[in-house]
């Protein structure tokens, strides 16, 4: 397999098998397919004909428009989240479903196209809080909402994540296929702005996470068996922060071409660590959907920089090519 070829998902519908597990439904204007607070795990790719997605919570507020391509439902497909808005047809259209469980029984068979599948909805799921991380900066530059609950709230959350280990460090198959780390105190694992790509997977002692561009603000403190470093390693762009050992730590280095390798050595973990993975992202977006539902004071609303990056927040990544 060429080297990344599992993370080109530009046209992911093309891959062998993949679009035959979708349904294709037709639904007509104020046909509700998701409701916000509902646990269905079905996700949803737009073939034609306009949606609306509304916050229930906030008064039926209207949250974004979508169209042809666009995708929703990949929050709960991939972590079991409830659905955080409603989604509404606004017109006559034709929507392509897929359910968890038939998609779980093809990835345990078709183990690359599938993984190739949940590597973009994982990667739809990274530049999202990638978008949360912005609006979070800007909003934390704001002398005057420096005390406010809210922003506190905000913090308490982008911080939140979930703690149940995807794989163990000590596993044989691990150990024979990644790079260990025997870490130093203060030793930098990747700092902000890097351009690599490899996750960590902590076996022992803590890492500490933080932003630079915002004084060392603490994004979060892990340990034995947690995972850092998914979004570079899901999308190849640069470090968002750095990640430094506090003590000594034993840490394995998973770059992407394990990822390929365990595939084929042993695709039963390598589907188990891919599903964990989306899990951890849905779980850290839904937080920060969350947050953002507190940011309903006028002075921010008035804001034209946070009303476009709550907009791209929430705006789907595209199928390119349904047909």
């Amino acid at each position: 397999m060429k080297k990344d070829s599992l993370f080109n998902t530009d046209d992911i519908l093309s891959e062998s098998g993949v679009r035959e597990l979708f349904e294709s439904k037709e639904v007509h204007g104020s046909d509700v397919l998701v409701k916000q607070g509902d646990s269905g795990t079905d996700l949803f790719i737009i073939e034609s004909g306009q949606f609306v997605v509304t916050d229930d919570k906030g008064g039926g507020r209207i949250l974004e428009s979508l169209g042809e391509g666009d995708v929703f439902g990949e929050m709960a497909f991939l972590g079991g989240e409830e659905r955080s808005a409603s989604v509404t047809a606004n017109t006559t259209g034709t929507i392509l479903k897929l359910s968890r469980k038939p998609f779980v029984a093809f990835l345990r068979k078709n183990s690359i196209p599938g993984t190739k599948f949940l590597l973009f909805l994982e990667k739809l799921i990274v530049e999202r809080l990638r978008k949360a991380d912005s609006l979070r900066i800007l909003i934390s530059g704001d002398q005057d909402l420096k005390g406010r609950r809210e922003l506190r709230k905000l913090r308490a959350d982008i911080r939140a994540r979930n703690k149940r280990p995807l794989l163990s460090a000590d596993d044989p198959m691990l150990s024979e296929l990644c790079h260990w780390i025997y870490a130093r105190d203060n030793q930098v694992l990747f700092r902000q702005g890097d351009r690599t790509t490899d996750l960590f997977i902590i076996r022992k002692g803590k890492v500490t996470v933080v932003d630079e561009s915002s004084e060392d603000f603490v994004l979060g403190s892990f340990g034995a068996n947690d995972v850092i470093g998914e979004r570079s390693f899901l999308d190849g762009k640069p470090r968002a922060s750095t990640a430094k050992v506090t003590g000594s730590a034993e840490i394995l280095m998973f770059s992407r071409d394990t990822l390929q390798e365990l595939l084929e050595k042993n695709s039963a973990m390598a589907i188990s660590l891919n599903l964990g993975l989306g899990s951890l992202l849905a779980r850290r977006l839904s937080m920060a959907n969350k947050t953002l539902r507190l940011l309903t004071y006028e002075e921010l609303r008035e804001k034209a920089e946070v009303s476009r990056l709550l907009s791209e927040m929430r705006k789907s990544l595209r199928i390119k090519s349904l047909h």
